[in-house]
């Protein structure tokens, strides 16, 4: 079994976020998109809160592509949660991750993802273009960054703490599906074009 990691994808509206999100989904044979924005289709879709847990009940021990597109994101984020941990063993994509994982607030179920969900057996994917705007527990966490054009001051600070001075350029400089990719403990950042 290989590891479960989180990885991370930040960028401008636009970039390649969601396309590079979809390819890295499409490999796991159970998995849980939180689609705020609805653009992912590979997939059941389910809208509803209820027919979702209905859903889980009789699919939850076979291979399930499910795509959540949650009416109250807020109010249902938590909920999603709980299902995730207690199910484990499994993909969790988060569209709009800065929403649900704020510097000062964080639901339990979340946190207990991120900080353990690899004892799970629980990946986690978190796309975003605010990476300034996040907890400090998702970031600290994250093995892989896959980092899109960003030019919001703020978001280029945070990089520049992350990647340095002289790879900040090349960030706010990378045209549309180009990504730098960050590895935990590797220093060498890769430019892609999918």
């Amino acid at each position: 079994m290989s590891e479960k990691i989180i990885t991370l994808i930040f960028g401008k509206r636009g970039s390649g976020k969601s396309f590079l999100a979809k390819k890295l989904i499409a490999g796991h044979k159970r998995y849980l998109v939180f689609d705020t924005l609805g653009e992912y289709t590979d997939g059941v879709v389910i809208e509803s809160f209820d027919v979702l847990k209905l859903f889980w009940g009789s699919t939850y021990v076979k291979d399930f592509r499910i795509i959540y597109r949650p009416l109250n994101p807020e109010s249902e984020f938590e909920k999603i949660c709980d299902l995730v941990w207690s199910l484990g063993n499994m993909a969790f994509l988060v569209e709009e991750v800065d929403c649900f994982c704020k510097p000062q607030s964080i639901c339990t179920p979340f946190a207990s993802i991120i900080q353990r969900g690899r004892h799970r057996n629980i990946t986690l994917i978190g796309v975003t273009q605010r990476p300034a705007g996040i907890a400090r527990l998702l970031t600290s966490q994250a093995k892989q960054m896959c980092i899109f054009n960003t030019t919001e001051p703020r978001d280029v600070d945070y990089f520049r703490q992350v990647v340095g001075d002289c790879l900040v350029e090349r960030v706010t400089a990378l045209k549309q599906y180009e990504y730098i990719e960050w590895l935990d403990g590797r220093e060498e950042l890769i430019v892609k074009r999918e």
